[in-house]
């Protein structure tokens, strides 16, 4: 998937939720997901498109990237939908995102 289509996408629309088997967080918090997503995808798109780095440079930048989400904010559950999420927006960029988030 390309990260274009995940800052188009409700990446947390209630019935992705319940194919998870989870019910739904508070909606200020899925806002909150939301808005951070949207937020990193968009940094992460710029990172992509920066034709004056390196693969290693742009992998340093996207580990950064990560490092610097809110993890704190949300629950186990919250975390792993997060990162769910913006697994394929990095594999896109031929990173594995396994060893980054």
């Amino acid at each position: 998937m390309k990260i274009e289509e995940l800052i188009v996408n409700d990446n947390y629309a209630l019935q992705l939720w319940e194919e998870r088997g989870l019910m739904p967080s508070p909606a200020p918090v899925i806002k909150q997901l939301e808005n951070v997503t949207v937020s990193f995808l968009k940094y992460l798109k710029a990172i992509n498109e920066n034709s004056e780095l390196d693969k290693p440079s742009k992998l340093e930048q996207v580990q950064r990237l990560v490092d610097q989400l809110p993890w704190d904010d949300f629950d186990t559950e919250e975390k792993e939908f997060l990162a769910d999420v913006i697994a394929p927006a990095i594999e896109s960029m031929g990173f594995n995102p396994w060893s980054i988030i």
